[in-house]
């Protein structure tokens, strides 16, 4: 196609054809005053923040769909519309009340913050339980050496099962006594409080295993400390299986306020959506209006000799 245009843009008589062409787009005059009115029409209609009275006019100008984008969020004086919503988006609208209200609850304005530091530690704790089993996979000749550059992070999985996870395992403790303000607890039954509590002490001790595993490591490389084989034993079952578990403890303490946490960015992310939608839909208003006229006026030209023809002989036989 390229190729053609480009023989087509050399040929010797291009510039006649182009010409002739253009003659005849303006001798009909019909045809180019009609594209002179739809454009008068497209450019001349008020902003999308206003109601157009001939919203279908032009066609192929969605200016209902922007208008309602762009409006829903303009505040106006006019009396609310009764709403015609169906049952479904009604009972999609209340669960979706219902769940703001719980994550942004009244007299707790923390526990959104609470939350979104639940769900960073439960996906690091994912990630450095994956880095763990990964590089243990590749001791057990199951998989190949050749890891992802993030997968061979051992240094952020130690860190994770380690020092994280010792403060997460303190944090969810103290949530779970009734001492802190960042995880909402009123809901949980005193069997699950209790749940919780020995699971965050299990982490928290075996956080502090890892650690003193790696005091001893770091002592052994110093040369501070012999090494024997029931050493390399329980420093490998530790820093390979230990360190792994308790960061699959650390993301199963958090993962409920984790979900929650990722609905309070579901929500914060609709509200940017909701806050700059009508920005977007002038923008994209007037984005469809250059293209509207760009191709309309790209098709009059092209088209209008070559609609010329059947439509003279249709004149000089009086079928038009």
């Amino acid at each position: 196609m390229l190729q053609f245009l480009y023989d087509l843009a050399n040929w010797q008589y291009f510039g006649i054809f182009a010409i002739i062409w253009l003659v005849v787009d303006l001798v009909w005059i019909g045809r180019w005053r009609d594209l002179l009115s739809r454009i008068n029409k497209l450019i001349t209609k008020p902003w999308v923040f206003k109601k157009d009275d001939d919203p279908k006019n032009p066609k192929l100008y969605p200016r209902e769909l922007l208008e309602n984008l762009a409006q829903r969020n303009v505040i106006t004086r006019a009396a609310p519309e009764p709403t015609t919503d169906s049952p479904i988006v009604l009972r999609l609208k209340k669960w979706f009340t219902e769940v703001g209200d719980r994550i942004f609850k009244e007299g707790s304005p923390l526990r959104a913050l609470g939350y979104i530091l639940a769900l960073a530690f439960f996906i690091f704790f994912l990630f450095a339980d994956a880095v763990t089993i990964a590089n243990t996979l590749v001791l057990m000749g199951l998989v190949s050496p050749d890891l992802p550059s993030l997968l061979q992070r051992l240094d952020l999985a130690i860190l994770g099962g380690a020092l994280l996870a010792a403060v997460v395992g303190v944090w969810i403790l103290i949530e779970m006594s009734g001492k802190g303000e960042l995880i909402e607890t009123e809901e949980l039954t005193d069997a699950q409080k209790k749940m919780f509590k020995g699971l965050s002490v299990l982490v928290t001790l075996f956080a502090v295993v890892v650690m003193i595993a790696l005091a001893v490591q770091r002592l052994i490389s110093l040369g501070m400390l012999a090494a024997s084989p029931t050493t390399d034993l329980i420093l490998s079952f530790v820093l390979y299986g230990l360190l792994a578990i308790n960061s699959s403890f650390a993301a199963a303490i958090t993962y409920q306020p984790a979900a929650l946490g990722m609905l309070v960015l579901i929500y914060l992310l609709i509200g940017l959506l909701v806050s700059i939608l009508p920005a977007l839909t002038f923008l994209f208003d007037l984005l469809w209006r250059f293209v509207y006229v760009v191709i309309d006026v790209t098709l009059w030209a092209l088209l209008t000799p070559i609609i010329a023809i059947p439509y003279v002989i249709g004149k000089i036989f009086h079928w038009i």
